[in-house]
């Protein structure tokens, strides 16, 4: 299980911190988007998010990422973000793992970690369709973010463009299926869509 939150305040960084301590502390990064120049700079480690060297520059909105894994791929080579052709992708959730594989052998590649499977296929193809698990990412390419989540994995958004993994205070579910191109401070746009392919639940806007 993993958690993603972001903010540009160093105090709700540590309020969902708090709230999203829960789905694990095994490794963490955190990341400072630059609004004005739309540069990204991102730090990684294993064990707790270290809160105290967080001090959020001006003009810039945290990401930070909680993470335990729940496969073999234990080690800093495999925390958040994954890096692919000059992108980043913040993923909370599982893929399958025939999904995975499937994947791996159509585009004849060895890396076999599920956040990765995910970014080499939306920047290969432009689509999130067919991706057989859960998800819910923050995507950094070509010097924008997105935000998008199918209907099984859980990301909440309010007006102050705070998100997090864990439902907070004044927060809505971001509509899933949706790829919203997220401009911090500023709007959230939707810019396309794609299909869960498969939900055994009726009420995923409530899981947290």
């Amino acid at each position: 299980m993993c958690s993603i939150f972001g903010s540009f305040s160093k105090d709700k960084i540590v309020e969902l911190a708090e709230l999203n301590k829960y789905r694990g502390q095994h490794s963490y990064s955190y990341s400072y988007y630059y609004t004005d120049t739309n540069e990204i700079t991102v730090y990684k480690g294993l064990g707790e998010l270290p809160l105290d060297q967080i001090n959020i520059p001006p003009k810039a909105y945290c990401i930070a990422h909680m993470q335990a894994p729940t496969t073999e791929n234990k080690s800093e080579d495999f925390i958040h973000p994954a890096f692919y052709k000059n992108t980043f992708l913040w993923h909370n959730g599982i893929i399958k793992d025939h999904w995975v594989k499937d994947t791996m052998k159509s585009a004849g590649i060895s890396e076999s970690w599920d956040t990765y499977q995910i970014l080499h296929k939306y920047v290969n193809t432009g689509s999130l369709n067919d991706i057989d698990g859960t998800f819910s990412c923050v995507y950094y390419g070509h010097g924008q973010l997105q935000l998008f989540r199918n209907e099984i994995s859980p990301l909440f958004l309010d007006s102050d463009y705070n998100i997090s993994s864990t439902r907070f205070a004044n927060s809505i579910p971001l509509e899933p299926n949706i790829i919203w191109q997220f401009n911090p401070g500023n709007s959230i746009i939707p810019i396309g869509t794609f299909n869960t392919v498969e939900n055994p639940y009726f009420f995923m806007d409530e899981v947290t």
